[in-house]
């Protein structure tokens, strides 16, 4: 059938506009999305990273012991001291904009992610398959509840995402009409493959350095479609040597030089990050987990209601590489005895892309249906994790900044809980004495180590009995509310009075309790206290 100029100019404004409006779509959701996460998840998500941009740019800062073993990398850091220091130089470094802009800036990565998703699923698989996953991608819970964390993991599947849009996939009938594009690009500039681009080499090798870059356990799913591209290409001594190894040694050594900035010396902290989590297996410290985790707990969390679908949807022929990129994932992270659900946070894309493609082809009830099943089960789970579960810790800095920020000599904090369970300097941008309980892995291997957390809980009493007779004056304590019955006589003696009371969980468990409780004392409550 002939196509005429009009109709091919019509079919692109069509296409052009489509993606303007998902792409400010998507950037509206996610910002909302940022506003609508105000609870805590993992410890990472504050101190291996807004906290070390904030020490790289205002010196004030805690650096965990992976920091003063080179275990991490400035890069992603990086991005936020950027940002951190644009603040101050315009004098808006307050506390409120570094809490809220990093996410703000993570939220538009991840809306980026959003319509790479979009146009990958198009390109492979049709339009009608990429609006199902789109719109599977959206109402993932575990994808909301982590779009905006500022975490590497994040930010890991976000580069991810957009380089498998550059990838080679082989040519399939669902593809764009690329014969199509090449009439239209002689007629006119804005062309479909604007839209959705044809894939760039240079461009995938680029963005799958990046991700290993943050998170060597990229090269997870990088290893096998790299192998893949060079069993299926003509040129593989060329893409080798003028794309692979070149622009793979630029990013890293780019990477190299930021450390280099920071750590005043050269290091390579992939290679020391695998070594000390792969190699010498010491990630088994933080936790251990059977090798099936991911298969019976990690995987149906992740996925929730779209493991309904994406279980049918595997089946389908032309979802083969999807199906077993996926598995490959799952079986190699299985085989790593730390296991948490963030790490498999690479693969929802992939599942998504089933799930869409798996509604696309059903009937129109079937539809119906799977919407509804998705917005029931998702949306409420999505806004408990968010604006519930585990807020206490993010509630109570909160309030500590207002308090802080009020005063002009402000008082310190001293955080009796387990540690890393709250932000710190990163959301608090004071100059008081910030204290906690620290967890430092015994790395030399001293005989009879106790870290100082472990301490404290094996004789709560007695820890604080210590702490006031020999440290200076605390103004603020902030501890879960499981420490109250052992607690309360010694912080009545030495002058603390209850200031705040915040909820946090409905599932208290072990050192973590339901609420997080804020107490205070003056000076001149310490004047008066009765003397021993």
């Amino acid at each position: 059938m002939s196509v005429s100029i009009h109709e091919l100019k019509d079919n692109s404004q069509t296409m052009e506009s489509l993606l303007w409006r998902i792409s400010a779509s998507a950037l509206i959701f996610r910002w909302l999305n940022a506003f609508l996460v105000q609870s805590s998840f993992a410890p990472d998500e504050y101190w291996q990273s807004l906290e070390v941009a904030h020490q790289m740019a205002f010196g004030c800062g805690h650096l965990t012991w992976e920091w003063r073993t080179a275990l991490r990398g400035y890069t992603y850091p990086a991005m936020f001291t950027a940002l951190f220091k644009i603040l101050e130089s315009v004098n808006l470094d307050h506390p409120t904009l570094l809490v809220y802009l990093p996410r703000l800036l993570q939220a538009t990565f991840s809306a980026g992610q959003d319509v790479a998703l979009f146009q990958l699923s198009w390109k492979l698989y049709g339009m009608n398959a990429a609006k199902w996953t789109l719109f599977c991608h959206i109402t993932s819970w575990f994808g909301f509840y982590m779009a905006t964390r500022t975490l590497t993991n994040t930010m890991e599947s976000v580069c991810t995402t957009i380089g498998l849009l550059y990838y080679p996939w082989p040519e399939t009938k669902r593809r764009c009409n690329w014969g199509l594009v090449r009439r239209l690009r002689l007629i006119c500039t804005h062309s479909c493959s604007s839209s959705l681009p044809r894939y760039s080499l240079v461009k995938c090798i680029l963005l799958a350095a990046l991700s290993c870059v943050m998170r060597p356990t990229a090269a997870i799913i990088w290893v096998p479609l790299s192998l893949w591209q060079l069993m299926r290409s003509n040129t593989r001594i060329i893409d080798i040597f003028c794309k692979y190894i070149p622009v793979g040694s630029a990013v890293l050594l780019a990477s190299c030089c930021v450390d280099r900035i920071f750590y005043g010396k050269w290091v390579l902290v992939q290679w020391n990050f695998l070594e000390f989590n792969v190699l010498h297996n010491m990630a088994g410290l933080f936790g251990t987990h059977p090798w099936h985790w991911y298969i019976t707990q990690g995987v149906p969390v992740v996925l929730g209601a779209h493991l309904l679908l994406v279980i049918p949807g595997a089946r389908q022929r032309r979802m083969l590489p999807m199906v077993l990129l996926t598995a490959w994932g799952v079986f190699v992270y299985s085989l790593l005895s730390h296991k948490e659900f963030r790490f498999i946070l690479p693969i929802l894309p992939l599942c998504m892309t089933i799930a869409g493609s798996y509604i696309s082809q059903c009937t129109q009830s079937v539809k119906k249906l799977s919407v509804l099943l998705l917005l029931v089960l998702n949306i409420p789970v999505a806004l408990y994790m968010g604006l519930v579960h585990q807020r206490g810790t993010i509630d109570v800095v909160s309030y500590l900044r207002q308090e802080l920020g009020s005063k002009v000599n402000p008082e310190s904090v001293l955080f009796l809980m387990p540690c890393h369970s709250t932000p710190f300097y990163s959301h608090l941008h004071t100059t008081a004495n910030l204290q906690f309980l620290t967890c430092e892995l015994n790395l030399e291997s001293l005989d009879g180590y106790v870290d100082e957390a472990e301490m404290f809980y094996q004789d709560p009493r007695r820890w604080m009995d210590e702490f006031d007779s020999s440290s200076r004056y605390t103004g603020y304590i902030v501890m879960f509310d499981v420490l109250q019955k052992d607690l309360s006589t010694v912080l009545d003696d030495q002058g603390y009075q209850q200031v705040a009371d915040f909820f946090h969980t409905h599932f208290p468990e072990g050192r973590v309790g339901s609420r997080v409780l804020v107490f205070h004392r003056s000076e001149e409550r310490i004047a008066k206290r009765p003397q021993g």
